[in-house]
């Protein structure tokens, strides 16, 4: 039986991904919100929106009126969130509350995934897993805008018209990321050396820091299980239970590499605020919904520099 599914942030990479999920796994009727000029797809109709506009958005819910909706719009770059806090706090709170308020009027019933991430969680203590009852403590003005997030997603859970659930993401990577993020980053850089583009050094920021890395396609997979079975209320980790040295991800793809290429480090890549070690608890995820990896790292990051590579020799950066 088909669903009228809403993707907010449908132009992004996560959102991508998922939208090719959704077609494999059914026929559902999809549409996407975007704020992007000219973005097109042929699996959507796509509407072009700023989540900021309260009526607009309004609008967009009334003549589409979904059953679910993956809510994935989000500024979600901390660097980008320390410049510009009042911009995140306005995409990532108001636009989500937006979102919500026409949801509860004009599509009620409607199961709504909202989507966070684990940079809220306060720094556990020896690098443990963080399960979701870990306390929160944001780091950074993106973590603030996303907690905020979840507590109106819940004020509306709470008032049983919508069904909302949050997903808190760990990092994720894979073929289409921007070098806005770090393994993105580096295997832009390397790309670009590969090509002549560049001189052959890669740059780089806090190598120590730990992490767990997911694939994006197993994110997106996770997303489509869990939008199928959720009720409202829950909170579950997106993530793998590895935790994944910065270093690693680094020495992974030079070791794909097709040039030497020297290594420098550079200050101005270090964040303000930075979590040594956060690594995620996948319990949950697996006990409630079956759900684990299908990727290996190694695999996600040669999936990755194989996709710069070819954006770099169609001339893209």
């Amino acid at each position: 039986m088909k669903r009228r599914i809403l993707i907010t942030g449908c132009s992004g990479f996560l959102a991508g991904h998922l939208i090719d999920a959704l077609r494999a796994a059914g026929e559902d009727e999809l549409t996407g919100l975007t704020e992007v000029e000219g973005f097109v797809h042929p699996a959507l109709t796509v509407v072009r929106c700023d989540l900021r506009d309260r009526e607009g958005v309004r609008r967009v819910v009334q003549e589409f009126r979904p059953e679910q909706v993956f809510h994935l719009a989000a500024l979600t770059n901390v660097a980008v969130s320390w410049r510009d806090p009042p911009l995140t706090y306005g995409v990532n709170l108001t636009g989500s509350s937006n979102l919500l308020e026409s949801l509860e009027a004009e599509a009620p019933g409607a199961s709504v995934v909202l989507m966070s991430t684990a940079e809220l969680y306060r720094p556990g203590v020896g690098g443990d897993p963080l399960t979701e009852e870990h306390p929160v403590l944001p780091q950074n003005p993106y973590a603030l805008s996303k907690l905020a997030m979840e507590m109106a997603g819940r004020l509306f859970q709470l008032k049983k018209k919508i069904k909302v659930s949050v997903v808190r993401s760990f990092n994720f990577t894979g073929p289409g990321q921007a070098r806005l993020f770090v393994a993105a980053d580096f295997a832009a850089q390397i790309a670009e050396s590969e090509a002549g583009r560049r001189e052959a050094v890669i740059r780089v920021g806090n190598l120590a820091a730990v992490r767990d890395f997911s694939d994006v396609r197993d994110i997106a997979r996770f997303l489509v299980e869990i939008g199928r079975r959720i009720t409202g209320g829950e909170l579950i980790n997106l993530c793998s239970g590895r935790g994944i040295p910065v270093q690693r991800l680094l020495d992974t793809l030079l070791g794909l590499s097709r040039c030497s290429i020297r290594v420098e480090v550079d200050e101005e890549r270090f964040r303000p605020l930075d979590v040594p070690s956060m690594i995620g608890d996948p319990g949950r995820l697996r006990r409630e919904f079956g759900l684990s990896p299908a990727f290996t790292l190694e695999q996600t990051l040669a999936d990755l520099l194989a996709w710069w590579r070819e954006r770099i020799r169609q001339g893209g950066g």
